[in-house]
């Protein structure tokens, strides 16, 4: 049961099938082709579509390089200590810069020179009704921020004196 087109099919089949036995041939022959396959089937798999975009891209940078060298002068070889992967280590808590660092604690620093001073009964009073006004004013997140670096700040000045008594009304205005 042929038809006029067999013929025409047959021997496109046959090229196809010749081209690919040259093909199948010239892979067979290299090792390196082996040691490739063999090497590819070892790296992870979600990492191969990246690993081949990176050797389509060298493939085609060495063509360029190739066919341009005598005009550009300039030609490639392989890195044997190149290497496919970066190393990521797991990341570290930001970390304030030396910076910020020094900038706050001149702040704080500052604000403890101040602090005998504001223990006076006249400074006192001003602060205090400055410090209700805004904190009748504030939003409950900015509150709560505020209520926990007291706590916060209250932790550390009793660990650097823990004989501070608990009741600060014994702790009167600097003399």
């Amino acid at each position: 049961m042929a038809n006029e087109s067999s013929p025409v099919t047959l021997d496109a089949l046959r090229t196809i099938l010749t081209q690919a036995q040259g093909v199948a041939r010239r892979l067979a022959s290299d090792p390196l082709v082996g040691r490739l396959l063999e090497a590819f089937a070892r790296i992870p798999e979600p990492d191969r579509e990246v690993i081949v975009g990176i050797l389509e891209r060298e493939a085609a940078w060495c063509r360029i390089v190739e066919q341009t060298a005598d005009t550009a002068g300039i030609t490639v070889r392989p890195n044997p200590f190149a290497s496919l992967y970066v190393q990521v280590v797991a990341p570290e808590p930001p970390r304030p810069s030396d910076r910020d660092v020094d900038v706050v604690r001149v702040g704080i620093e500052r604000f403890l020179h101040l602090v005998p001073y504001l223990l006076d009964d006249g400074v006192r009073a001003q602060w205090a009704a400055s410090a209700r006004q805004l904190a009748n004013g504030s939003d409950r997140t900015l509150a709560a921020g505020v209520a926990r670096i007291a706590r916060e700040v209250l932790a550390i000045v009793r660990a650097a004196h823990p004989d501070l008594p608990e009741d600060d009304r014994d702790v009167g205005p600097a003399s």
